[in-house]
């Protein structure tokens, strides 16, 4: 089966593992997903066979295979392959690696760093009211500081923290949806997640540090300090150094910038709702 994105121009070909087309329509929200022709599409840039060992995936950003068991871990795996697609198809976008939500009509931009937990702390902003954005990736445009959703679902690592809160964990059981042994994706309702395209300035860039030994501290950053951490978060290779520099650094300098220590996401969320939801 090859399977075609009206926002890719080439399909991703699915040998032996059809199952895996319905995983994926389950955890995206406006993607338009449809089976091609091979004599009517290019060349598929990932391809993905079911083999003894489990999901086995090819593609030019693999010196190997990758390998799954579980199709659910599979296509979660995929979407890495599936996105530099996508910028490679699209070369005049910047792709970061972290969270975004928005209160209202702007951004708040959480460049990843690692264990900081800014899913889980993306969720609990939606639980008061956010629209998530990215919880992994977020598309940068070339005009400006807007942010573009890629319209993947919130996903969460399990199992669940233990201090879990009962409010919590019965606002993510009303939205699960598809799930592993490793994550759980959510269905946010309409107004809690943006569909694909939709479009945002980045108004905030927060850093998070998750510290259990310390108390919560949200405090003004550098513009030098968060645009080393954008950079590092960056994995769009098609656009010039130079230039991803430029655009990096036009778009932390015309954000607000912060550092924020905390050990508790609920806490942290009301938090940040009080001083950014406006």
């Amino acid at each position: 089966m090859l399977i075609a994105f009206d926002h890719m121009i080439r399909p991703i070909a699915l040998d032996g593992c059809d199952e895996l087309k319905s995983v994926l329509e389950s955890i995206v929200h406006g993607w338009k997903i449809r089976e091609v022709d091979a004599g009517d599409a290019p060349a598929p840039a990932i391809t993905v066979t079911r083999t003894k060992t489990g999901y086995s995936r090819t593609s030019e950003w693999l010196s190997q295979p990758a390998v799954y068991t579980d199709k659910v871990n599979a296509t979660c795996d995929l979407l890495v392959d599936v996105f530099k697609c996508y910028l490679a198809d699209n070369p005049s976008l910047l792709c970061l690696h972290g969270a975004a939500v928005s209160f209202g009509d702007g951004l708040i931009l959480f460049p990843s760093s690692y264990n900081a937990g800014k899913s889980t702390l993306s969720v609990h902003l939606a639980a008061l009211g956010a629209r998530i954005y990215a919880d992994d990736v977020l598309y940068i445009l070339e005009d400006g500081n807007q942010g573009m959703a890629t319209g993947v679902q919130p996903r969460l690592r399990l199992p669940l923290p233990e201090n879990t809160s009962k409010a919590f964990l019965d606002f993510i059981s009303a939205r699960k949806g598809t799930a592993s042994d490793r994550f759980l994706y959510l269905k946010p309702d309409s107004d809690e997640l943006a569909r694909y395209g939709e479009k945002a300035p980045v108004k905030v860039m927060i850093e998070l540090e998750r510290d259990q030994a310390k108390e919560m501290a949200l405090k003004p950053a550098g513009t030098g300090d968060i645009l080393k951490r954008t950079i590092m978060q960056n994995f769009s290779h098609e656009i010039p150094a130079l230039e991803t520099l430029e655009r990096l650094h036009k778009l932390v300098n015309n954000a607000d910038c912060y550092t924020l220590t905390y050990n508790d996401s609920d806490l942290a969320a009301r938090y940040l709702k009080e001083t950014f939801a406006k």
